[in-house]
C-alpha cells in the first residue's frame, strides 16, 4: 500500500509540475512595426492584365482552367521588432522525374534581433475558411533524419524556412522526399462556390478582402526564449484578389515569354498564384 500511495503521490506531483509549466507560460503582444505595410504591400502588387481586343475576341466561352493571385489581408502582421515573415517561390528539382520541378512556397522567417528567435512547429498553424485546419508539426509522425523538428531555432539576423522539401537518396539508390512539405495555395472549389463555367477565357475577377471567395490564416508562435516563458503570436491572412481563366492550362514553368505574353505587372517575386482546373 504505501508503495502505491507514493506512485500516486509521485504521478499527481508531476502532473501538477506539468500544469503549472503550461500555466506559466504567456503569450505576449507584438504589434506591427513600420515595415509592416510595406511588407504587405509586396504581395498585392501583382497583377494579369489582358487586353480588352483579346476578351471581346473570346466573347463569352467558358474557361476550365485558371489561375487565381492571392493578396494579404492589411490586419496581417508580417513585420515586428522581431521577426519578418515572408512567402517566397522556388522550383525544386524531383530526381526521380527528370523533366519535372515542383513549385512551391516556403514560409520564410527573419530574425530581425541580436537573440536567437525559437519557432514552436506544433503551436504554427495554417487554416483555411472551409474550415480545414494544418499543425506544421505531428507528434505522432516518426522522427528520424527525414523529419522536421518541433523546435526551430533561427540565429540572430538569420533565416530560416518553416519547412523543408529536399529529396534524401537512400543506401539502396532509392529517393525519398523530406517529410514536411512546403507550401502550395491548393483550395477546396465547393467551399469557393467555384464551377466549371465559372469564368470566362481570358476574363479577369477581381476581389476584395471582404467578397473575397477563399481566405487562408497562417499563425507562427515564436519566442525568445527556449523554453517558451513568453512568447508572441504573428498571424497573416491571404485571400484570392483575382481569378483569371485561360484558353489553355496554365505553362507548368514561368518563362519570360509567358510572362510577356499575359501581360504580369508588379514585384512577380513576391507573387503568390495557383492553378487550378473546373472540371
Amino acid at each position: 500500500m504505501k508503495a502505491k500511495t507514493l506512485i500516486g503521490t509521485l504521478c499527481c506531483l508531476f502532473c501538477y509540475t506539468a500544469a503549472m509549466a503550461q500555466h506559466s507560460q504567456q503569450m505576449v503582444y507584438v504589434g506591427p512595426d513600420k515595415n509592416n505595410q510595406k511588407v504587405i504591400d509586396r504581395y498585392n502588387r501583382c497583377h494579369y492584365r489582358i487586353s480588352l481586343a483579346q476578351v471581346l475576341l473570346n466573347g463569352n466561352n467558358k474557361s476550365k482552367d485558371f489561375t487565381a493571385i492571392f493578396g494579404v489581408k492589411t490586419n496581417s502582421l508580417m513585420s515586428n521588432d522581431d521577426i519578418e515573415i515572408n512567402f517566397l517561390k522556388k522550383w525544386v528539382a524531383n530526381p526521380i522525374y527528370n523533366d519535372k520541378e515542383d513549385r512551391v512556397y516556403f514560409v520564410e522567417i527573419k530574425n530581425k534581433t541580436s537573440d536567437t528567435i525559437y519557432i514552436d512547429r506544433s503551436r504554427c498553424f495554417r487554416m483555411d475558411s472551409d474550415g480545414s485546419r494544418y499543425c506544421y508539426y505531428d507528434s505522432l509522425k516518426r522522427q528520424d533524419a527525414n523529419s522536421t523538428k518541433r523546435m526551430l531555432a533561427i540565429p540572430p539576423r538569420a533565416k530560416r524556412n518553416l519547412t523543408d522539401y529536399r529529396w534524401v537518396k537512400h543506401k539502396e539508390g532509392n529517393y525519398v522526399e523530406i517529410v514536411e512539405y512546403p507550401e502550395e495555395f491548393l483550395w477546396n472549389l465547393d467551399a469557393a462556390g467555384m464551377y466549371e463555367g465559372y469564368i470566362c477565357h481570358d476574363d479577369v475577377k477581381t476581389f476584395t478582402e471582404e467578397n473575397s471567395p477563399y481566405y487562408r490564416t497562417f499563425l507562427i508562435a515564436y519566442s525568445k526564449r527556449p523554453d517558451f516563458a513568453t512568447y508572441s503570436i504573428a498571424t497573416i491572412n491571404f485571400y484570392i484578389r483575382e481569378i483569371i481563366g485561360w484558353r489553355y492550362a496554365e505553362v507548368i514553368k514561368d518563362d519570360i515569354m509567358n510572362l510577356t505574353r499575359y501581360r504580369l505587372t508588379g514585384e512577380y517575386k513576391y507573387s503568390i498564384t495557383s492553378w487550378m482546373s473546373l472540371y
